[in-house]
């Protein structure tokens, strides 16, 4: 799959707005108002006919790699934090207020078992639905052709095929397609 890189300088001056980008190679990622992303080091990785809405806020860490495949469209006002790394597949739909997070940010010791994971890689495959509001944490695998209901926390791997929905997710169905 062909892909770009977004650069490590700024995108735009401060509060100036950005429309379309063009990368390193011949893709353009079509950008909303507001978009923040922050490269501490990190790649940042995506396939063509990427779009990503206004408002929306990544940050990939010094370590991080962000991917996100080819047609992909992720809603407004959507969060996303690639510490280690988040891949997202090709011709997903993310809706708005998701967050996708594969790190809990901060170092945690639990009384019965010591010091946490607090990383951990997230893989959304191809074919994806993510419904408003949802959050994704670390760890988790989601199969190709998976919707996720609104407001969903999805903390297990998602099989293919299927719909979730919940705190936590559960599976309520199986997926034989989706259509946008």
């Amino acid at each position: 799959m062909p892909q770009a890189t977004i650069p490590r300088e700024p995108l735009s001056e401060p509060g100036g707005v950005l429309r379309k980008y063009q990368f390193d190679s011949p893709h353009i990622v079509a950008l909303g108002r507001g978009v923040t992303i922050i490269r501490r080091g990190g790649k940042l990785v995506t396939g063509s006919g990427v779009r990503i809405a206004d408002h929306c806020f990544m940050d990939v860490g010094a370590r991080g790699l962000l991917s996100i495949g080819t047609r992909t469209v992720i809603g407004p006002y959507t969060r996303i934090m690639a510490a280690t790394e988040v891949r997202i597949g090709a011709r997903c739909m993310i809706s708005w207020n998701c967050s996708i997070f594969d790190s809990i940010g901060h170092r945690l010791w639990l009384e019965e078992t010591g010091e946490a994971e607090i990383e951990a890689p997230i893989t959304i495959g191809d074919d994806v639905w993510i419904g408003p509001y949802s959050i994704i944490m670390k760890g988790v695998t989601i199969g190709n052709n998976c919707v996720i209901g609104a407001g969903s926390v999805v903390r297990r791997d998602v099989p293919p095929n299927t719909l979730v929905y919940g705190n936590p997710a559960r599976p309520a169905g199986r997926v034989v397609r989706w259509e946008r």
